[in-house]
């Protein structure tokens, strides 16, 4: 799972040396082949039969995405950060809207959909993705699995894991909870997975800051659930100010670093995914964290995202309902309807406030427009209703 750990070595060298040899032997696991399985009867084989059956459950998941375009180009980033183990490692984007990424011991890797939204560019997708394939290649899974397997904890999980499946979409959820949660690895693994990861991000071209900046959006986040549950990479995930710097660190010691971001293919695959990622976001009803993320998201988008981050931002106020956010939210679908690609429900929601604000005209003329640019709406006929109510010339 995702903890980003600080580097125990001086980071005055170039990072890519920094992260990658300089563990200690006490940090050091037995790197495992590639195309390796378990010997028959082993505990190991034990453990890959318990994650093989849970794996078989997940590939029939209501909650797996089967968008393919998005499946081939995750993967792709996968395979590339896993090198020669890329035919061990086996991808699930699962329907998820929270950030989260875990990796079981036989190879199968879960990144939830909430991470697609905060995730900026291909670079960081891969520091997630390579600091997962890191514990699958130096064996973590197993060495916690051969400290911990006699409490019942282990096999009531992996009964969970393995059965729990079956009892539909909220039991799946508790499935990849609870697979993500199984495997929670020491400050030393978390520290070698780091190091791992971030080479295999520098040594394939990628701008070594991207895992900072996203550390450091999901720190920000955090912040907002000061009275609230954390967020779920942070149950798994510890967060830690230090780790933050040292990543950083690290990356402003490399000299001449690459600077491939990748931001264009990605966004060029999840950007068809988005208005579905925002409203996942939102039907959380966790208004304070959405706002941020989304109002980030708004700061850093190319022109043809702003109408529509605009109009969620407004929703995220909107819904949220509290002191002067039904101000906010009227100024937000106000923005949105002047700018690119706005949804047609921008139309909407500006018509019911201009009708609030006792501009009969003006409510008229948005829903009208609202109607226009979405002849299929579920909510027509009532639309049609409302603009009846207004009066005036059709």
């Amino acid at each position: 799972m995702i903890r980003l750990r600080a580097a125990a070595c001086t980071l005055a060298l170039p990072a890519l040396l920094v992260l990658a040899p300089c563990a200690t032997a006490q940090t050091r696991s037995l790197q495992v082949a590639a195309g390796a399985t378990p010997a028959s009867g082993s505990d190991e084989a034990e453990l890959w039969y318990a994650m093989e059956r849970g794996e078989a459950e997940l590939k029939r998941s209501p909650l797996r995405v089967r968008d393919p375009a998005l499946n081939d180009y995750v993967r792709g980033v996968a395979c590339k950060v896993a090198g020669e183990h890329c035919a061990d490692v086996r991808l699930y984007v699962m329907d998820v809207p929270q950030f989260n990424a875990s990796m079981a011991p036989n190879g199968m890797m879960l990144l939830w959909t909430g991470a697609l939204l905060r995730i900026r560019n291909e670079a960081e997708l891969a520091f997630v993705l390579g600091h997962e394939t890191g514990h699958f290649t130096s064996r973590h899974s197993l060495q916690q699995w051969r400290r911990g397997k006699t409490a019942s904890a282990w096999l009531s999980a992996f009964q969970m894991v393995a059965y729990g499946a079956g009892a539909g979409a909220v039991a799946d959820l508790g499935v990849l909870a609870g697979s993500a949660a199984m495997f929670k690895y020491s400050r030393d693994m978390e520290r070698e997975a780091d190091q791992l990861g971030f080479a295999s991000v520098v040594a394939h071209g990628w701008a070594p800051q991207a895992g900072a900046d996203m550390w450091a959006r999901m720190w920000r986040e955090e912040q907002t659930r000061k009275y609230d549950r954390p967020l779920q990479v942070f149950s798994t995930h510890p967060a830690s100010l230090e780790r933050l710097n040292d990543i950083k660190t690290a990356a402003a010691a490399i000299p001449d670093p690459p600077t491939d971001l990748g931001r264009d293919r990605y966004r060029a695959v999840v950007r068809p995914l988005l208005p579905r990622l925002l409203d996942e976001e939102l039907g959380q009803r966790r208004y304070a964290g959405s706002i941020l993320v989304i109002g980030e998201l708004l700061e850093d988008a190319p022109a043809e995202d702003k109408g529509l981050l605009t109009f969620y931002l407004g929703e995220a106020y909107r819904r949220r309902g509290l002191n002067d956010d039904k101000v906010k939210a009227a100024g937000y679908y106000a923005s949105a309807i002047t700018l690119p690609a706005a949804p047609a429900a921008a139309w909407r929601e500006y018509g019911f406030n201009r009708r609030d604000a006792g501009d009969i005209a003006g409510a008229r003329q948005a829903l009208q427009r609202y109607l226009q640019d979405a002849p299929q709406a579920e909510d027509r006929a009532f639309i049609q209703h409302e603009i009846d109510k207004l009066g005036g010339t059709p």
